[in-house]
């Protein structure tokens, strides 16, 4: 079920992803940056589970772009805390419409109870993932 959510998912937002010329992987970064502010590159690679190699790439194609803000961390200079520039975020606006688009019927659907039941269950497996 949730491989089959998530291909719906893909769908509803694909036309906007290509229009803003991104890959899925960039999508994915500036979901996370969109949802936590402040992530050092670090975290990022973990949380997809990307190498050096193709998460340099990735950010560095984002960098060039402009669509991300980069602030050093207090403890160490040469680390950076991510966070999408201003242009990033209206480029984000019609992708996170067309997402919350396709999944206003299934929230309204379910009701808020059963929502917030997924939800904590996909914040639960999704913690168990970046302990383990």
């Amino acid at each position: 079920m949730i491989l089959s959510a998530e291909r719906r998912l893909a769908a509803a937002v694909a036309s906007e992803i290509k229009r803003a010329d991104l890959s899925r992987s960039e999508l994915d970064i500036l979901i996370i940056l969109h949802g936590q502010p402040g992530t050092t590159v670090s975290e990022v690679r973990d949380q997809l589970s990307l190498t050096v190699p193709t998460c340099a790439r990735l950010l560095g194609r984002l960098d060039r772009r402009g669509l991300l803000d980069k602030n050093p961390t207090r403890k160490d200079a040469r680390r950076r805390h991510l966070s999408l520039s201003d242009e990033a975020e209206i480029l984000m606006q019609p992708i996170l419409a067309a997402l919350r688009d396709a999944l206003r019927p299934a929230y309204r659907n379910a009701g808020a109870e059963h929502v917030s039941g997924a939800r904590t269950i996909l914040e639960l497996i999704a913690e168990e993932g970046r302990d383990g």
